[in-house]
Parts: C-alpha cells; structure tokens; sequence
C-alpha cells in the first residue's frame, strides 16, 4: 500500500537559493525536544509505515532540477528516506486547480499568497496540529505568524520557510569613476535622494540613471507598514497619510531629471535590466535576495534607507511559507515536513548557501552565512536584513490588483500629476475593479 501526499510549491520572485535541510528533531536520548515537539519515535514510527510519496510543484516557473537541488528536494528526501519524492515543473496553478490535481502543500512566498493559497481556496488552518506536535511558535521571527495570523484570522495556515527583505545594491566601478562616495547603511532617504542626484548624469553619450526601484516590493514591504487594502472592505487606503508618505517618498526619484520613467510608466524588467545588465545605474532598490543577478559586477549593498522618525526601522519580511492545503487527506505526515523545514538544522543549511534564517533566534545558524555561496564573499551582508523589520501588513486576495492601480498612479505623478489626485484617482480604478471580481 502506498500513501499519496502531495505538495504544491509555489516561488514568489525571490531567491530561495538554499533549498531546505534541517533536521526537525534532534535525536537525542530519544525525549521530545522543544524545537518541535517531536520525538525520536515519531522517525521510527514513521519508517516502519508504508511509503509516502510526496508531489511538489511551484506557482513560478521552477524546474525538477531546481527544486530538488534550490528548494529542498534533496534535504527532504534524505530526511525522509521513506517517502518518495515527486515534482511537477512549476508555472500553471490554475491548470492544476482545474484538472483537480491533488497536493498537500503549497510553498508560497507572501506576496504571491494571495493568487495562489487565497485565490483558489487552498487555505486550511493547522492550529490543530501545533496544538497536538506542541510546535513552539516562538522560536519563529515573530512577524512571519503575524502575517499568518492576519491572513488566517487569528488561526495559522503555514510555516515560514525562509525570509527576505529589501536592500540597496550598489555599482562600486560607477561611484569610483565619478568619484562619488559610496552609500552606507542606516542613509536616510533624503541623503539617497541627494545621492541619486549626483550619480544622474550623461557622459560619453550614454544616460546613467542614479537610482532605479523595485517599486511594488518596496511598497508591498513599506517602513510604515501602511497597508494597500481595508482588511474589511477591501476599499483602497491610497489616500491615508502613511500609505502617501511612503508612496511620495519613493516616487520623487523619477522626478530626478535625467532619472525618469521611459514614457512615464514603470517596468521592473527595465529598472533591474539598467543595474544588473546595461550596468548603467549607479544603485538598485529591490529585495535583498536579488544581488544573485550582481554576477560579474564590482558591487555590494547598504541597508535600505530609514526615515528620520523611525532610524532602527527597516522594510517589512518577506518570508515564504509551507502551506498545508484543504485538500491533504495526511495531514500529520505534511506536518511533519513543515516541521522539518523550520528547525535549526535546516535553517542552518539554508544559511551557509546564503538564505536569511526565519529562527528568532538568529545567532547560530547565522554564524556561517553564505560560506556555500561565493557571490556573498567580501560583501556586507548584514545588509540582507534590516535591524527591525517593520510591522507587516495583510496581503488580501486582492492585492495584485491594488499593485496594478499604485503602478498606474506612479507613472502619472512621473509625468507631473499631483500626488493627492494620482493617488485618488487610482483608488478609485481600484475599488471598481474589486468590487467587480468580487461580485462574480
């Protein structure tokens, strides 16, 4: 007899170079260890059952290959010599939903939660099984389960994998041949935007931009944690203080002349191409996993910028989780691969190939960041992380369709609209188009 399990991966646009391999149970004297509250037995029990199979799959484009040899395929398996692993390539959910393709567990970044856990009703909630493992949550970065209990209503529906946030990447040949000294960590945003001034030029024929953004991550991940949607209504909350300041903030670099939008409108494909590829901007704001693309550049990267109120704030977290869907019919068994992906072993190989831990208590598995992965060698990878993450902000279903609308508004506050009416009128387009999908 053979026991399905299938798990579904889904990877949202960061770098989850480490895949996954800590050990959920210490095996020690065979007594339950606080990290899990899991014991010895539960391995034993386990291997005397029949086999399991596992099948995994991700919402982003991500190969057989990648999985198990990024994402924690290998790990998992080794862990688990007795379940057999399965992929199927990633990049179709819907198709899956559709054809009824059966999967125990989605591994979802944050923002791409709401498309795929959300969108397609995959979410249940596993209170019950950290209740009956006596999981201990506090050992997860605290942020990571609020997001959870904000999204699941005070219940839980995954467990976070791995985090990033955001960070500022640097060209050091471009500094170093306008003589222009480098950025440095704890830089207010005002002091970048005098940077940036300075590092936009033409010479020799050829436009250097100072400073391109990733702009809707570094929204969705906004200092202010002010969120995009009413939790409730689902409205937009464009026009609220917070939500403008942290809008206008950014958006004034592309008033910079010479700095600007082609044709006022926002292509992150063309913002990380002038960095990464043309090497024709001096700097480059977007998430801190993204310095994989720096390959063959002289570079390195500072914290992102803080606001003179809020000096020890940084962006928010963007953990991806392991989420156990509503269809699984083995619940116990996926839980103990979630188990298994949060434990300090595995965090710890994760770390060492230069993935940011989501263990509270970072000391350890810390200590050897990135030793796996020559691209961080030399480089001030402290900056990866800020020193405090902001406070998180809920992620509804809708949020792809607020981030279209915030898109449109930067483009024509580019082209010289006014802040207020930019912001105004998108909310508008916003709430129409909620309002619609949600009346299907």
């Amino acid at each position: 007899m053979k026991t399905k399990i299938a798990f579904l991966a889904t990877v949202g646009g960061m770098l989850l170079a480490a895949a996954c391999g800590p050990k959920a149970i210490e095996e020690s004297n065979g007594e339950s260890q606080p990290e899990t509250g899991l014991t010895v037995g539960h391995l034993a029990k386990q291997a005397a059952e029949p086999q399991v199979e596992l099948v995994f799959t991700a919402s982003a484009r991500v190969s057989i290959e990648q999985f198990m040899e990024q994402h924690g395929g290998k790990e998992i398996q080794k862990k688990f010599p007795n379940t057999k692993i399965t992929f199927l390539p990633g990049g179709d959910l819907q198709t899956l939903v559709t054809t009824k393709q059966h999967f125990d567990i989605l591994l979802s970044s944050v923002g791409l939660t709401p498309s795929s856990l959300l969108t397609y009703d995959l979410q249940s909630d596993i209170s019950d099984l950290i209740a009956k493992t006596k999981y201990d949550l506090s050992r997860l970065e605290p942020s990571t389960i609020e997001i959870q209990r904000q999204l699941a209503n005070g219940g839980i529906y995954g467990l976070p994998v791995n985090t990033v946030s955001s960070a500022l990447f640097y060209n050091k040949d471009l500094f170093d041949r306008f003589g222009v000294g480098y950025p440095t960590d704890r830089m207010t945003w005002n002091e970048l935007f005098e940077l940036t001034k300075r590092m936009t030029r033409s010479e020799g024929g050829v436009r250097y931009s100072g400073l391109t953004i990733a702009f809707q991550h570094l929204m969705f991940l906004n200092q202010l944690s002010a969120p995009h949607l009413d939790p409730v209504t689902n409205k937009a909350r464009f026009t609220d203080a917070d939500f403008t300041r942290a809008f206008e903030n950014m958006a004034r670099f592309y008033r910079i002349p010479g700095n600007g939008l082609t044709k006022n409108t926002f292509s992150l494909p063309e913002q990380k191409s002038l960095f990464n590829k043309e090497q024709t901007a001096a700097m480059h704001l977007t998430l801190s996993s993204l310095g994989v693309d720096n390959i063959g550049m002289n570079w390195d990267m500072v914290r992102t910028p803080v606001f003179p109120d809020k000096p020890d704030t940084g962006p928010q977290s963007y953990p991806s989780y392991f989420y156990l869907t509503s269809m699984s019919k083995q619940r116990d068994a996926a839980f103990q691969v979630l188990a298994y992906i949060t434990s300090d072993e595995f965090q710890e190989w994760q770390a060492k190939n230069g993935v940011p831990t989501i263990l509270n208590d970072q000391t350890r598995v810390m200590t050897d960041f990135g030793i796996n992965q020559p691209l961080y060698k030399g480089k001030n990878i402290k900056a990866i992380l800020p020193e405090k993450f902001a406070g998180p902000t809920l992620k509804p279903r809708y949020q792809s369709m607020a981030d279209k609308e915030v898109l449109n508004a930067l483009g024509e506050y580019s082209a010289g609209k006014d802040v207020n009416s930019a912001l105004r009128e998108a909310a508008e387009r916003a709430d129409r188009t909620i309002a619609a999908e949600a009346g299907k």
